[in-house]
């Protein structure tokens, strides 16, 4: 995360105002009007996912400025009347639409002795590096700061570098029904209709407006794009926190547009290849049915994989599993390997699918005779195991110790307060030869 921050917030290297340009790929033709009830989201998700949101977007004051800040002049209707910004060369007032879209890097403050009032400076971020500055209507720089107005006219660029870093590519929900796509040709906007509580993937991040610097490009499982501009750190926003509220502002907080799937959960579409298929057991394992009772059920027991969903707040999934046997439906919350968080607990057998499940039949599995499963069942490893065999009675991690000139060793660590074990194998017919297994 402090990388992150420091990366983003890096004085070094010059931008291009145009990288922060973005558009949805095609205006919507067509408005759809569809309402869904909210999900209802345990709280301590909620503050899970907004503590780490304001730990990557932290507002900053203009007493607390830096020299990393980095800002574009994004003049809306009421900045054509004002006078925002000085040339330092001339100390003549610019028009601030000649500025439009100039980056602008924050250099400190200052008092000019010849009109008595103090300065916040700034200089563009090319290669001419052109002075101009703000001038503070009235009283001192350490008055000024602690108001709302902040600097007219810039938009916060530092939020829409760390939103890049961090939200492209991964999942979110929309908390509005009201969204934007761009126009088809030239300029502008249309305002369009999405379902609540729909699952998205970031796409594109770019600049928005002054108020809501981040323009948020998100696409949708039918390839529909579109997008909500938000303000995150509220930093130079120019709007107090209940203004915010307003009818005209309440979709443009990143919390009131969308919703994070916990530590970027991957979409549910995601795993859709796996709906459908069937799984067995690797273990006895605890499943619940849609009651929330709990159920055990033995190793090798098949399923089919009925629906998979992201769980709002968490980075894993639940799945949905019609038991082959008896026709019951049991749920399972489960991470992916590749589930972002998933690397958080890796090491936990009851989180992970793959150390979970196996693809497919164990009676289909080449290798595995059928009249071997009760055995395998009973995690007992007996002499004639094939590999497949000795394999779904352990699915942890093995060790070859040793190996002569007719035979080859297996070795198994004690795992979660199980046995050790070493299984010698026959070289000539890769079966058991021998069993040795102890506590």
């Amino acid at each position: 995360m402090a990388v992150v921050m420091l990366v983003s917030m890096t004085a070094g290297a010059q931008r291009n105002a145009q990288d922060y340009f973005v558009k949805t790929k095609n205006a919507v033709e067509e408005k759809k009007t569809e309402k869904k009830g909210n999900e209802n989201v345990a709280e301590e998700e909620e503050e899970k996912a907004q503590d780490l949101m304001n730990q990557l977007f932290p507002r900053v004051s203009l007493c607390e400025w830096n020299d990393s800040m980095l800002f574009m002049v994004l003049p809306d209707k009421r900045d054509l009347v004002l006078r925002v910004f000085i040339d330092g060369y001339t100390n003549n007032y610019v028009s601030t639409m000649a500025l439009s879209h100039k980056l602008m890097r924050y250099q400190g403050h200052s008092h000019d002795n010849g009109t008595g009032r103090d300065r916040v400076d700034f200089v563009t971020e090319d290669a001419e590096r052109h002075p101009y500055y703000f001038e503070i209507p009235s009283g001192s720089f350490e008055d000024y700061c602690y108001t709302k107005f902040g600097v007219p006219a810039l938009a916060y660029l530092n939020d829409v570098e760390t939103a890049r870093q961090v939200l492209m590519g991964k999942t979110l929900v929309t908390k509005s029904t009201t969204y934007r796509v761009d126009a088809t040709y030239g300029e502008g906007s249309e305002e369009i209709t999405v379902p609540l509580d729909t699952e998205v993937r970031v796409v594109k991040v770019g600049v928005g407006t002054r108020s809501f610097p981040v323009k948020i490009i998100v696409v949708d499982k039918k390839g529909q794009e579109f997008f909500q501009n938000v303000a995150i750190s509220r930093t130079n926003s120019g709007l107090r926190d209940d203004e915010f509220n307003m009818m005209d502002n309440q979709h443009h907080t990143f919390e009131t547009a969308f919703d994070m799937m916990g530590d970027f959960a991957l979409p549910s579409w995601h795993y859709d290849s796996y709906i459908g298929k069937t799984i067995y057991a690797r273990r006895a394992m605890t499943l619940k049915d849609s009651r929330e009772n709990k159920f055990t059920i033995s190793g090798l027991t098949t399923f089919k994989i009925v629906d998979i969903k992201s769980q709002r707040g968490k980075g894993s999934v639940k799945l949905t599993l019609l038991n082959q046997a008896n026709g019951v439906n049991y749920i399972k919350e489960v991470y992916f390997k590749d589930s972002p968080g998933a690397e958080v607990i890796v090491g936990d057998r009851d989180n992970i699918f793959e150390k979970l499940f196996g693809l497919g039949s164990p009676t289909r599995i080449k290798g595995v005779d059928p009249a071997h499963l009760p055995a395998i069942r009973q995690g007992k490893v007996q002499k004639g195991f094939t590999e497949p065999e000795v394999l779904l009675v352990r699915d942890d991690e093995y060790e070859i110790v040793a190996e002569t000139n007719n035979t080859y060793t297996w070795q198994f660590s004690p795992l979660n307060g199980g046995t050790f074990m070493r299984v010698v194998f026959d070289k000539r017919t890769k079966r058991v030869k021998e069993v040795f297994q102890s506590k």
